[in-house]
């Protein structure tokens, strides 16, 4: 082993290099995972539920529920007002529940992932190479794209409600009020862009993290990167808190209609854009290794490997371990 006049040798110290310039990309991304957790576990779902969920006593939207000034101004009416409540014709049976369609998150990752990286190979074929900080970005900007169109749903449930009033619907023993035109199912686009953006973003950091470790602190390393999502995750309850969107999830109470939750939506996906160009900005700027491709092409693969073994990753070589025989060690 070599030393530079210390007592640690040159791989140690570059172990060490390699794990700050890590922990320094970590950082980058919990402002990511701040958006993530409001997407996924909170808000989302939040929304589904004063969503209409039932199918099977749609009623037609009356003109007097509402006040003419409530109907003028939309959107932006205070909706904590003056909102009568639309009686169903038939009791209803038939229901989608808000959480399920977290599903339609795992299932286009399931099927946009292998399409991704036959992409990534023909791209590599053409001269484009799907470098690292490229996937990231594109990652945050798919969160992004997921949040508006999540403030586009909430714009016009809102004003939904403000034309027609409000649809108290009951899920489990809960009472939700509800807007009476605007469907469940409106969600799913939005859990699809959350998908696409985890296939970029989230699979990205994993195949970095991994990749760019050092052989001996990979544990390490992972636990990292999953300490900056927990981190962001913290951030994320705190700002439900501090803008009291959270309170009484489970309650009947009006307050998703008090407040302008299309706004909150909206500020996150601004966030998240502005953000993404100062990714960009920092990881030209600092020397991150976000300018490599993580993934192998299939064109490199075929200079090194036959045909038939190229559908298969190359994995980082690893110290080979030597067994020791103690029985004859000790002798």
């Amino acid at each position: 082993m070599e030393h530079e006049g210390g007592e640690f040798n040159v791989n140690q110290i570059e172990d060490v290099r390699r794990l700050w310039k890590l922990c320094k990309v970590f950082l980058l991304t919990i402002p990511y995972w701040v958006c993530y957790s409001q997407m996924v576990f909170s808000v989302f779902l939040l929304q589904g539920l004063h969503l209409r969920v039932h199918f099977d006593n749609l009623t037609a939207c009356p003109s007097n529920l509402t006040t003419s000034t409530i109907k003028a101004e939309g959107a932006g009416a205070n909706l904590c007002l003056n909102i009568s409540y639309i009686e169903p014709s038939i009791e209803s049976k038939f229901l989608i529940p808000p959480a399920s369609l977290a599903a339609f998150n795992a299932i286009f990752i399931v099927l946009f992932l292998p399409l991704i990286q036959k992409c990534y190979r023909f791209l590599s074929k053409k001269g484009i190479e799907a470098l690292t900080w490229r996937r990231l970005w594109l990652g945050m900007l798919l969160a992004s794209l997921a949040l508006s169109a999540a403030g586009l749903l909430e714009y016009f449930r809102r004003k939904n409600i403000a034309e027609c009033g409000l649809f108290r619907q009951v899920i489990g023993i809960t009472h939700y009020d509800a807007s009476p035109g605007i469907s469940v199912l409106w969600q799913i686009p939005q859990y699809c862009l959350v998908g696409a953006s985890e296939v970029f973003f989230v699979v990205t950091g994993i195949e970095y993290a991994y990749f760019e470790s050092p052989i001996n602190m990979q544990g390490i390393v992972m636990g990292l990167l999953w300490l900056a999502r927990g981190i962001g995750n913290l951030i994320g309850i705190a700002l439900l808190y501090r803008f009291q969107y959270s309170e009484n999830i489970l309650s009947s109470s009006k307050y998703l209609d008090c407040d302008r939750f299309d706004w909150y939506f909206f500020i996150l996906a601004i966030f998240m854009l502005i953000f993404s160009f100062i990714f960009i900005c920092i990881s030209k700027c600092c020397d991150l290794s976000l300018d490599s491709v993580i993934v192998e092409t299939h064109q490199k693969r075929n200079n090194s490997e036959p045909e038939s073994a190229s559908a298969t990753p190359q994995l980082p070589s690893r110290r080979a371990v030597i067994p020791v025989n103690f029985e004859s060690s000790g002798e």
